[in-house]
């Protein structure tokens, strides 16, 4: 056992060297670019299991997610280029810019983890993704656009199987079996573009205490191939004037929106849908060109503490799944 360990502690440092010096030049930029005190720092959690979502447990397909972030507002000359880069917002007085620093890791397992005689064929291979990278947001009091690149590995050198074996032994629950047959080890990169927008349409126009946004956008790399649509309504007190609440594959707008209302209260939902032109994590299967998504949860804020919880519902990802995919999700910022 301890030489199989030694092998695999081995190929996971090989796999992971190009990642481990992106993540290094990215972590000692950001330590020497903070000239300013906006700054957060997110976590994200999303989780198909009784934690997280205890209406409906399952630990099938995408089973888990985690990523945390910092974001700040450096004041540099490309960044302020960059928020005036092809006339964005160019009627506005005041664009506001921030960049950020991300790394996370995604887990996917076929129906039935723990029991693969209940297993078909036709159905999401065991899978892990772990990845870093950076984005940065422009953003004006109606519009927001961001920019991000993700680079990492799938496959063994993710470390997924053994965080989900170290997981369910600490929580005393049947460990997956399975995860021998992974996808195998490969770089992923993935570009991300999306951009929010307030509507102001006579019925659905901003008030103190609603708001409603559009966001639209796409993912193109070696994991994702897609475009995304949707529509934010928001409902509550004190409304905060920035751009509705982040998720882990769409981060919350950072720029100029730290300083804003300092205590709110909100409840949220969104309805979209995801046109799937390639899915790595879905290699052998036939995935669904449209996907639907809704989401709903809430968020609350106290001074520089941000709390939020949501539920998020799926439309059949391919046409071999049985049942419709549901996850809940967990952000929690700090603001300083």
């Amino acid at each position: 056992m301890a030489g199989e360990e030694s092998i695999i502690i081995k190929l996971h440092m090989k796999k992971n060297k190009v990642l481990g010096v992106i993540l290094a030049v990215i972590g000692s930029f950001a330590a020497g670019s903070v000239v300013r005190a906006d700054r957060s720092f997110n976590i994200y959690w999303e989780n198909d299991g009784t934690f997280l979502k205890p209406n409906h447990s399952t630990d099938r397909h995408y089973t888990d997610g985690l990523k945390t972030s910092f974001t700040h507002e450096p004041n540099t000359k490309w960044l302020r280029d960059f928020g005036r880069w092809n006339d964005f917002g160019k009627n506005d007085a005041n664009v506001n810019t921030a960049i950020g620093y991300f790394f996370g890791q995604n887990m996917f397992t076929p129906d039935h983890a723990d029991k693969p005689e209940k297993r078909t064929h036709e159905d999401q291979a065991f899978a892990g993704w772990l990845y870093g990278g950076a984005f940065a947001q422009r953003a004006t009091q109606d519009q927001m656009e961001h920019f991000e690149i993700s680079l990492g590995i799938i496959g063994p050198a993710s470390l997924a199987d053994r965080t989900q074996r170290f997981i369910h032994k600490s929580l005393r629950i049947e460990v997956p079996k399975g995860w021998e047959d992974q996808l195998a080890d490969e770089f992923a990169a993935d570009f991300t573009w999306f951009k929010r927008q307030q509507i102001k349409g006579p019925l659905l126009r901003r008030t103190p205490d609603f708001d409603t946004q559009v966001e639209y956008g796409f993912t193109a790399g070696t994991v994702h191939r897609n475009a995304t649509l949707g529509l934010i309504a928001r409902l509550g007190k004190n409304l905060p004037n920035d751009f509705g609440p982040g998720r882990l594959e769409a981060p919350a707008c950072a720029a100029g929106a730290i300083a804003r209302n300092r205590s709110y209260f909100y409840i949220f939902g969104r309805a979209g849908a995801k046109f799937v032109q390639f899915d790595r994590l879905l290699t052998g299967l036939d995935e669904r060109t449209v996907v639907g998504q809704f989401q709903a949860g809430v968020v609350w804020r106290r001074n520089s503490f941000q709390i939020s919880y949501s539920q998020t519902f799926l439309t059949r990802e391919y046409r071999e799944q049985p049942e419709a995919d549901a996850y809940g999700a967990l952000n929690l910022t700090w603001y300083f």
